[in-house]
């Protein structure tokens, strides 16, 4: 039997609340490892400037400005 059938097993003796509550950990987890994955797999300013280009957007005409932001 392997972790995921002795989680499930365990888990089925909870109530049902308890149960959300191991699904949320759950959920916390895998966010933590994606989280953990990312900042391995872009490590250094080449990379993180070949994600940014990957979304193909063109910035160049971009002004910022400050009162139409703080009107939204």
């Amino acid at each position: 039997m392997g972790y995921a059938d002795l989680i499930a097993q365990e888990a089925n003796l909870l109530p049902v609340d308890k149960q959300a509550e191991v699904l949320d950990f759950i959920a916390f987890l895998k966010s933590r490892q994606v989280r953990r994955d990312m900042a391995k797999t872009i490590t250094t300013p080449a990379e993180i400037a070949a994600f940014f280009r990957s979304f193909d957007v063109d910035t160049r005409g971009y002004k910022f400005d400050r009162e139409a932001a703080s009107a939204r």
